[in-house]
């Protein structure tokens, strides 16, 4: 009886138990079920990852280039937003921001899903309470502290700080560790140390409701910042090179306009003008009788008429080249290379006037039409100043007076196409390194034009970045672009003549009128120069026979010459037919055993010093120049390249070497390239490495890595040759015959303590003077007896080294070599290679 009494008990109990739990369950899911969801709905939690503040960058002597300041973002967290409320969403956030929904919109679709977007930055405190207190109206959006990226310094450095932006896809492909939210260097400094300078991101736990609304912040762990950088660039040098490169771009445009005037006051454009019609009439077996000079004007000249009765055609431009008064032209009437125009059609009418294209002969232009579907055969019918033209649009086709079709978009107020109204011959920049040639550290370096890093950090506009990008600002020229170095290479011929004892042939026999003339066959052989003493006759003009039967004749850029000169001389006075010659001799020594018997020579020497390859500097897209050989050429005919002959006319000859040994022909070199060059020549033969980036150090100051100078080749070089070397490079600016003379005329104290050499690159071959289109170059030694310093610097289509190049050189020596004080105003050096 017991144990079934105890049985009932336990039974009755678990009973119990059961219904209690039961009745529990039933208020849980029935009665109370409202309420337990309202609170589950009250508590989802969203991480929400907030990005490191980017390492800061400091120049060598600590000043602060690209740091980093707080800021408050509006963040919308894309995983929060559906599709039911972005478009409210983004109405309300537009009229928060005081932008159009549709641009809100277009946002939302542009960003990868569940993706974190930021609405706007640098938000006021004010905006940022408002957004916070109505946050029911901004679902999904929170207040994010953002660091955002500051170059308070301007655009002190651009080029090798670089910029930042939205990673691309390559990037993201590559680097799995870089999120589309990210922010990664694009360009210079920022982008190849983008890894050391990003760190680490943090996270924020934020507790949110169902209707996606934030509603406190329950956690927080802060970011990491990136480590730090300090470069090897002297804030103040860089100033004082990118201030001398601006003066300098603007002294080169003034030169450019006054030799214009004086060409123009020599022979005015109506002559011009009805001398290129006499041509036209003549080309037709005929001739024009004009009577005299004295009022011929575009008039008188329209009414000439073929033989045939119908009207000559003359294109102004054509004919008067940088003289025709269409060129675009600054507010004081100062040339410009390229000016943009942006050309929109509107589809309501059936052409679209655009206003007024500069220059001094003022010219209307419009878009009439573009033709063609498919991309590559597009076609933009133009009107400039009543003439019709049919532009290519993606081969950039151009008119003769100027104006070239770049490219089209379809908009939805129909097709639009950018011009580019050109003047070639315009000087369009000017490029500088400032180099330590017994470290390689790079201690300035700069282009004109220039940009400001911080115009990328808020996102450029699409206007801004096509301004800019007209001129190429965002290029780093010094390790991009690539020019013929002229006459700066015949240092490197010197370098090899010195070490290999080989010289010119003796030309001093003869009478005046064969002078530089090579003998006949018949005639005795000439025979080399013997010593670096020897003087060699450097007349006017250089004459050779070619393989054809013809005769080559080479002009020195000097008229009449400069009479007998040493090698040292030679260097001194820049003079071609000495280095032609010298040239011309391994040319026809190069099968020779008893001679040279190497073809290459010359091109050897100059790969020893670095030409040819990357210096291996640590900034992005260094492009490794040229210097051709019978290899290259062959390579290149192969592939139908146009940079050299076909091969109907003719292989690698004697006259490409005499070209290249001058720097002219094929050869191509970066300006870094060729202050490394000039560093490894003057400090006896050590070829270093370039470098930017000194020390990478933590946020504690502490040094994480340091740069160490890197020796990439040992040239063997006697201390005699780099000692002439340099006291003929002093002798280019100390001496009267000396081509930067007269540019470094106001140095001050201590001019004997520099040196340098001049070169002038042909860009565009002359016809007459005014046609002619030079970049100047000049490379500067300082102080030249015990060198810290080498400079480079180079104006594109600038004219002449002595002119133009060198006074740029000038003021950055006097500021390195005597102070801020010393820097003299530049003015136009004398017109010489």
């Amino acid at each position: 009886m017991m144990g079934g009494w105890r049985l009932a008990v336990v039974g009755i109990t678990f009973a119990a138990l059961f219904g209690i739990l039961g009745l529990r369950l039933w208020t849980v899911q029935v009665t109370a079920s409202e309420d337990y969801i309202e609170q589950a709905e009250q508590n989802q939690v969203r991480l929400v990852a907030t990005p490191a503040p980017r390492g800061n960058i400091y120049d060598a002597n600590g000043v602060l280039l690209a740091g980093t300041r707080p800021s408050l973002a509006a963040v919308a967290d894309l995983a929060l937003i559906d599709e039911a409320t972005r478009e409210s969403l983004a109405r309300t956030m537009g009229a928060f921001l005081g932008v159009p929904a549709s641009e809100i919109i277009a946002r939302f679709d542009a960003a990868p899903p569940g993706s974190q977007l930021t609405l706007a930055s640098d938000l006021t405190e004010l905006q940022a309470l408002t957004l916070f207190e109505r946050r029911e109206d901004f679902p999904g959006v929170a207040i994010i502290p953002q660091p955002v990226r500051a170059y308070d310094e301007g655009n002190l450095a651009a080029h090798v700080l670089g910029y930042i932006g939205k990673p691309s896809r390559e990037v993201l492909d590559e680097r799995p560790a870089v999120s589309p939210n990210d922010v990664v260097g694009k360009a210079g400094v920022e982008r190849v140390y983008d890894s050391i300078l990003r760190g680490t991101e943090g996270t924020i736990k934020y507790r949110v409701d169902a209707r996606r609304n934030v509603l406190a912040m329950q956690g927080q762990q802060d970011p990491e910042p990136g480590s730090n950088i300090v470069l090897t660039i002297d804030a103040e040098v860089q100033r004082q090179l990118q201030e001398s490169l601006a003066e300098g771009l603007a002294l080169a445009r003034r030169n450019e306009m006054e030799e214009r005037a004086e060409a123009l006051a020599a022979e005015p454009i109506p002559i011009r003008i009805r001398e290129a019609f006499e041509e036209a009439r003549a080309d037709q077996a005929s001739s024009v009788d004009v009577a005299s000079d004295e009022g011929v004007d575009d008039t008188d000249l329209a009414s000439l008429e073929a033989p045939t009765g119908e009207p000559i055609a003359v294109d102004e431009g054509a004919v008067l080249g940088p003289l025709y008064p269409g060129l675009p032209i600054d507010g004081a009437g100062v040339c410009i290379p390229v000016e943009r125009i942006d050309l929109d059609l509107d589809p309501e009418t059936s052409t679209s006037d655009v206003g007024t294209l500069s220059g001094s002969l003022r010219r209307s232009a419009s878009l009439d039409a573009v033709l063609g579907e498919e991309v590559e055969q597009l076609v933009a019918v133009v009107t400039v100043a009543g003439e019709t033209y049919r532009l290519g649009v993606n081969d950039g086709a151009a008119t003769t007076v100027t104006v070239v079709a770049i490219t089209q978009a379809t908009e939805s107020s129909g097709p639009s196409v950018v011009l580019h109204h050109v003047d070639k011959y315009c000087p369009v920049r000017s490029v500088g390194v400032v180099l330590d040639p017994n470290t390689g550290a790079v201690i300035a370096m700069a282009a004109h034009p220039t940009f400001e890093p911080r115009a990328f950090v808020g996102g450029l506009s699409h206007e801004e970045w096509s301004r800019l990008g007209t001129v190429n600002a965002f290029t780093n020229f010094a390790v991009q672009g690539q020019y013929a170095p002229a006459s700066t290479m015949k240092s490197v011929a010197f370098v090899m003549a010195m070490e290999e004892g080989v010289f010119p042939y003796d030309r001093s026999a003869g009478d005046t009128e064969s002078l530089g003339q090579v003998a006949d066959d018949d005639e005795t052989e000439p025979v080399p120069l013997a010593s670096d003493q020897d003087e060699y006759l450097c007349s006017g003009f250089f004459e050779f026979d070619l393989t054809d039967g013809s005769t080559q004749k080479m002009f020195d850029w000097r008229a009449g010459g400069h009479g007998p000169l040493t090698l040292h001389e030679a260097l001194r006075n820049s003079c071609d037919l000495y280095f032609w010659d010298l040239a011309f001799r391994i040319w026809q020594e190069r099968g020779d055993e008893s001679g040279i018997n190497d073809e290459n020579l010359w091109q050897e020497w100059a790969r020893r010093f670095g030409f040819d390859e990357q210096t291996g500097v640590d900034l992005p897209f260094e492009r490794s120049g040229l210097i051709p050989d019978r290899d290259w050429f062959r390579r290149e005919q192969e592939a139908g390249s146009p940079r050299v002959r076909s091969p109907e006319s003719g292989g690698w000859v004697g006259g490409d070497l005499m070209n290249a040994i001058v720097g002219e022909g094929a050869v191509l070199t970066t300006p870094l390239q060729l202050a490394n060059a000039y560093a490894a020549m003057i400090n006896g033969g050590t070829v270093y490495q370039p470098y930017v980036v000194a020390q990478v150090t933590d946020q504690d100051g502490d040094v994480i890595k340091e740069t160490a100078p890197t020796v990439l080749k040992e040239v063997e070089l006697s201390s005699r040759t780099v000692a002439a070397l340099r006291a003929n490079l002093a002798q280019v600016v100390n001496h009267p015959e000396g081509t930067a003379d007269r540019a470094f005329g106001d140095f001050g104290p201590g001019v004997t303590a520099v040196g340098g050499k001049t070169g002038t690159g042909e860009v565009i071959k002359a016809e007459e003077d005014v046609f002619e289109v030079d970049n100047a170059w000049f490379v500067g030694i300082g102080p030249v007896w015990s060198p810290r310093y080498v400079v480079a610097t180079v104006v594109e289509r600038g004219g002449s080294g002595g002119a133009i190049a060198a006074p740029i050189t000038k003021q950055i020596l006097q500021y390195l070599l005597l102070g801020d004080e010393s820097v003299t105003p530049q003015k136009k050096g004398a017109n010489v290679d």
